[in-house]
């Protein structure tokens, strides 16, 4: 697959969701992703036909993942076009790895990430009140979405179905848990601030990031020393309830 070609699927692949329905969710955005790939595959008008035919079939993943799926597609796909493999576990594969896919995709971009992006923008405009914050939540957003998007078109297409234990082997879901952790620390903290101050706006989101970065710093060195020493992590829970003790009693006389 020349680079041209390659480059124009990852273009198209932006407009996954623009003809989005209800009977095949994605599948014409990736009928008309995939399209400049079938026709240099096939060169016969009924092999054309039926991959075309196979491409309108049920698709549904998460947009920032479908690099990854769609690249795995056109692995598969070539392989369908030399023979060495069935069309029927072309679909079967391609079924199974966009649910995969829309699982890990939607925990870690839409339930972990893209919170902790809009929270983190919002601080941001209210502490720096500048005409350039807004853009802030794009550009936090897309800082992992667009590598993974264009990349895992590339590897998908390279590794095929070998891809989904690399997938496995980043640990998404975890990666997932630890941003969401950041999350919770985060809205935590800004309540705390919020309702536990009587001084003005600025003077609070200067305690707002002086707080998630001192309880920051303390969490990392706890982790790090639970697992340097096993007992630490019976204490773990009551060291960060006595963290939040003396850091609410400072505030308050503050």
């Amino acid at each position: 697959m020349k680079f041209l070609t390659l480059a124009n699927i990852a273009f198209r692949s932006f407009f996954l969701e623009a003809s989005w329905n209800n009977q095949g969710q994605q599948n014409l955005g990736l009928a008309a992703a995939i399209d400049p790939a079938l026709k240099r595959l096939y060169h016969s008008a009924e092999g054309l036909r039926a991959a075309r035919e196979r491409a309108l079939e049920y698709f549904n993943t998460n947009p920032v993942a479908s690099g990854v799926a769609i690249g795995v597609i056109l692995k598969l796909e070539g392989d369908v076009a030399a023979g060495r493999l069935n069309p029927e576990d072309r679909l079967r594969v391609a079924s199974s790895l966009s649910r995969t896919l829309a699982a890990m995709g939607d925990s870690f971009f839409w339930q972990s990430w893209l919170p902790l992006c809009c929270l983190t923008a919002v601080w941001a405009d209210l502490s720096l009140s500048s005409c350039w914050t807004p853009l802030l939540l794009p550009l936090l957003f897309c800082l992992p979405a667009l590598p993974v998007r264009l990349a895992g078109l590339y590897l998908g297409y390279r590794r095929g179905e070998d891809i989904i234990d690399l997938l496995f082997r980043l640990k998404i879901q975890r990666r997932a848990q630890g941003v969401r952790r950041a999350l919770a620390l985060v809205v935590g903290a800004s309540t705390v601030i919020l309702l536990g101050t009587k001084t003005a706006l600025a003077d609070s989101l200067g305690r707002l990031w002086l707080t998630v970065g001192a309880v920051l710093f303390s969490v990392i060195c706890l982790r790090f020393l639970s697992r340097r020493a096993g007992r630490l992590n019976y204490w773990y829970p009551l060291i960060m309830v006595g963290l939040a003790a003396v850091l609410l009693f400072f505030l308050k006389r503050g």
